[in-house]
């Protein structure tokens, strides 16, 4: 991974082929001390993990793809779990028969090359685990956290789906 920054909380990131997306993007964000993001980008993949979140089962269905696709796009966020930054990330990938894909990214290995943008926000967003609920909840600033809320640890935190990603 590459990175420049251009000063008041932007910055732009050349992921190279084979390096894992939320990894790279969670390094960036603890070496960087991000705490609040915007997150959009752009290129190709090799490997990808979509999920789709079926509200009647209360959990994501997920199709994994291993054959490159073009990012058309990435757009997500960067926040807080307990004192680690959570990546967010929804993607539109297409094969080479040009049909659309689309979901929540639980995991990607990078293609030829992949460009991140990153718009620092000030603050920090922090997320909740709500229990029966498979994902963290994001709390506004200044929103007190549901009283159905665990700690993430107690809950598993991160990396407790089956797959082990933590890219809720």
């Amino acid at each position: 991974m590459r990175h420049h920054s251009f000063g008041d909380g932007r910055h732009v990131l050349r992921l190279d082929p084979g390096e894992d997306v939320i990894g790279s993007l969670r390094h960036m964000a603890v070496e960087q001390r991000i705490t609040a993001a915007t997150i959009s980008g752009l290129g190709s993949v090799d490997e990808i993990t979509l999920g789709f979140l079926d509200a009647a089962a209360n959990e994501y269905m997920k199709r994994r793809f291993e054959e490159r696709m073009e990012v058309a796009t990435l757009s997500g966020s960067i926040s807080m779990e307990d004192d680690r930054p959570h990546i967010h990330l929804h993607a539109v990938v297409a094969p080479r028969e040009f049909l659309a894909y689309a979901g929540h990214v639980h995991e990607a290995k990078v293609g030829a090359a992949l460009e991140v943008y990153i718009t620092v926000l000030p603050g920090v967003l922090q997320r909740v685990s709500i229990e029966g609920q498979p994902f963290p909840r994001l709390l506004l600033p200044g929103e007190p956290a549901p009283a159905a809320a665990k700690p993430a640890s107690t809950t598993g935190g991160r990396g407790s789906k089956k797959d082990g990603s933590g890219g809720r």
